[in-house]
């Protein structure tokens, strides 16, 4: 219990006092609420997604993500564990009124039924504005890895700085 106190202000002083790469564009802090597949669980999550410079491929345009977050633990058996997970990835942008879609792999520090292995995919779809981002966010380790794998789906509201 008293790691979950300390796991915000840690988050909180990693995300303001971390040195940001030279093409870091922005930096977007998200809450919101998270479920597992049999949508009967919800729980509180946290994530902190930064965006670096625009680039061009073709006709798309994209962005380097690295991802934080945290997903709080139910009190169920096997879905106590606290989730922490770090990804790193790719996101389209500027595809249809400004949209996005991203894909990253990402770690899981814990594991429970939700999250049952340490690898994990992460897949967004979400629209963002000048300061507020709306993000539909699912994580799972897609059946590669072994165990019960009922994944986290969650709905995130966000401010980008």
């Amino acid at each position: 219990m008293l790691s979950r106190f300390l796991l915000f202000p840690t988050l909180a002083l990693a995300a303001g006092f971390a040195p940001l790469p030279a093409d870091a564009r922005d930096i977007v802090a998200s809450a919101g609420a998270s479920t597992t597949s049999t949508h009967d669980y919800v729980t509180g999550t946290l994530f902190v997604d930064g965006h670096g410079a625009r680039r061009r491929a073709g006709r798309f345009t994209w962005q380097p993500m690295l991802s934080a977050g945290w997903i709080d633990g139910r009190d169920r058996p096997r879905l106590e564990n606290d989730a922490f997970v770090v990804a790193a990835g790719t996101r389209l942008v500027d595809w249809w009124r400004r949209a996005f879609v991203s894909f990253q792999f990402g770690i899981s520090h814990d594991t429970n039924d939700a999250l049952s292995s340490h690898g994990q995919f992460l897949s967004s779809i979400g629209w963002e504005g000048d300061r507020v981002v709306y993000t539909l966010r699912h994580i799972s380790n897609g059946k590669v890895f072994p165990g019960p794998n009922l994944g986290e789906t969650m709905l995130l509201v966000g401010l980008r700085f």
